[in-house]
């Protein structure tokens, strides 16, 4: 397998173990007490990754293969066809930040996602290590480093990523590119924004190959399994975290915050919906919706569509790490057409940009409808044109959705989460949400 150059720390949301109950603080008795009792209130500011100088037009491209991609792997968990908990195709458009390990900490960059639970990092000795920017991590020099026994219940947490014991226990993850990362499950001190916390659970991987990690060395999950960062922070970060993504269209050197316990909180006027585990894998951030309007009317979506079954199958996951929101089929087909019949204008084949309905015109010469997504409580999220509709070339305006065969999990990408500070609440079990100019934050 080719190795790539370098890699990004990748934060993932992470998916919890059925067998495992996500408390409200630390999960697992074996885990190493921290030093402090006091909360963090953290942030850090995330940049979009991308390798190499590139056109919007082509940026957009490889963010929807990669998307697309992404939504594969995800059915194929959800249908128990993949034993990787990591849906995650790596490549350019993933968010990262910076994070440290170790003491003295040693810091490296990390793609910020939504899809899986293990914090990881590149350790020596490497048996295979791709280059990074940054140092690989020693243990060897942190006396704060300890390896985790098999038998230990953050070890079973693993599920089917456990490989064994070497004498202690091991893991594999790999990821939807077939870039994989395998070593020891460790605790050690994890330096995020301001604050240090001990204890925390990661992959040392000492043998780690991947053809889209570029710029920094790791992964790290915030998902809702007990190898999380938000389930390992616990009650130090009030259960809580929360983003402000800017448009996919500023420039990539532009940072959208990511927030982590009291700094996480939302301010008047925002609107809050409750979440919902699958019992497949309940990790996955479930929204309940319940419909969509357009102008006003709502779109004739047959009952059930968007309902979370016992299998595993339909409802919907909202995630950072896909670009544009993908609908059940019948969901799509009722709001194309609506849309369809809502603008004057003849729709043109826009397959060159990988989105499906495409206009000849830029936003600043049509009038877009008013969409809203209905969810559970009477909860309404409009989205603003920019948030639904994208200018993918100079002339050629998009809707920033897919339809996928029926029975699939419908997606809410992040097109749609761009200037909403979105707020996550593991405690709680909601997820919150208010219109918000992310640069101003």
């Amino acid at each position: 397998m080719e190795r790539s150059k370098l890699l990004g720390f990748v934060v993932l949301i992470c998916f919890t173990i059925p067998t495992i109950s996500c408390s409200s603080d630390r999960l697992f008795s074996g885990w190493p007490k921290s030093s402090s009792d006091e909360n963090v209130k953290i942030r850090v500011n995330m940049t979009r990754r991308s390798e190499r100088e590139l056109g919007f037009s082509e940026r957009l491209g490889l963010d929807l293969d990669r998307s697309k991609k992404r939504m594969k792997k995800i059915e194929a968990l959800i249908r128990g066809q993949l034993d990787a908990e990591t849906p995650v195709e790596v490549g350019d458009g993933e968010f990262l930040m910076s994070v440290a390990l170790g003491t003295p900490s040693v810091s490296f960059e990390a793609i910020v996602d939504t899809g899986s639970d293990l914090i990881w990092t590149q350790c020596k000795p490497c048996k295979d290590c791709f280059s990074q920017p940054t140092p690989i991590f020693d243990p060897s020099k942190s006396p704060t480093f300890s390896t985790i026994p098999c038998g230990d219940s953050l070890c079973d947490a693993l599920g089917s990523t456990q490989t064994g014991c070497n004498p202690d226990c091991t893991f594999m993850y790999q990821y939807g590119d077939g870039s994989f990362t395998s070593g020891d499950l460790a605790y050690e001190t994890l330096s995020i924004g301001s604050s240090k916390v001990k204890g925390i659970a990661f992959g040392c991987g000492h043998d780690n190959e991947g053809q889209g990690f570029s710029q920094g060395g790791g992964l790290v999950g915030l998902g809702r399994g007990g190898l999380s960062l938000i389930s390992q922070l616990g009650s130090k970060a009030e259960n809580m975290f929360s983003y402000c993504l800017l448009p996919i269209t500023d420039s990539s050197s532009q940072t959208s915050p990511l927030f982590f316990g009291e700094g996480a909180s939302l301010s008047g006027g925002a609107k809050t919906l409750p979440l919902i585990k699958s019992s497949i894998i309940p990790t996955f951030w479930y929204i309940p919706i319940t419909g969509i309007t357009l102008n006003g009317k709502a779109l004739d979506i047959p009952p059930g569509t968007f309902d979370l079954q016992s299998d595993g199958s339909g409802g919907m996951i909202i995630d950072s790490g896909t670009t544009v929101t993908i609908l059940d089929q019948a969901a799509y087909s009722p709001l194309k057409e609506a849309i369809q019949s809502a603008i004057d204008l003849t729709p043109v084949d826009g397959s060159s940009t990988g989105l499906d309905l495409c206009y000849h015109t830029s936003s600043a010469h049509l009038t877009l409808p008013t969409l809203v997504f209905n969810f559970k409580g009477g909860v309404d999220y409009e989205l603003p044109a920019d948030n639904f509709f994208i200018q993918a070339s100079e002339n050629l305006l998009c809707l920033a959705m897919l339809g996928e065969p029926s029975g699939n999990p419908s997606i809410f990408g992040n097109i749609q989460q761009q200037n909403f500070h979105i707020l996550y609440n593991n405690a709680q079990n909601t997820l919150s949400f208010k219109p918000t100019k992310c640069d101003s934050l």
